[in-house]
């Protein structure tokens, strides 16, 4: 692929990131759709990147103190755990099954993200329609 592209496309895929949009899927993506990049050195480089991103954010959050650490604590450790597992796993599952599991993640995962984000305007609309015929 076009290393201008690439550039292009991470520098969006960070922007992206630095917003809180889950720009994981977004890398991964990008990577084996138009890199040729097998998906597990995808995935590899996607954690390498989301270090670097999160480390970044890191000290915004700190010093703004909105860090939950019970919480944090929580999902690093079930986090870890479930690191370990799926990588266990994940040498012996087919790659194709493991593509097509990781796709309908991301699909469902985006749609009850765009679900949420549009609730609120949805119920604004609704009540605005029974506030005219009513």
């Amino acid at each position: 692929m076009n290393s201008l592209a690439d550039l292009i496309a991470g520098a969006v895929i960070a922007l992206l990131s630095g917003m809180g949009v889950g720009s994981a899927g977004l890398l991964v993506v990008w990577l084996t759709l138009t890199s040729s990049v097998p998906q597990a050195t995808a995935q590899a480089l996607n954690l390498y990147f989301f270090m670097f991103s999160s480390a970044a954010s890191l000290p915004v959050h700190l010093r703004r103190r909105k860090i939950f650490w019970t919480a944090a604590g929580l999902m690093i450790v079930t986090g870890a755990v479930g690191a370990v597992a799926g990588s266990a796993l994940s040498a012996h599952v087919d790659p194709t099954v493991l593509r097509r599991l990781f796709g309908g993640m991301l699909v469902f995962c985006g749609s009850a993200s765009l679900l949420s984000a549009l609730s609120p305007l949805l119920r604004k609309m609704k009540l605005k329609k029974q506030k005219n015929n009513g």
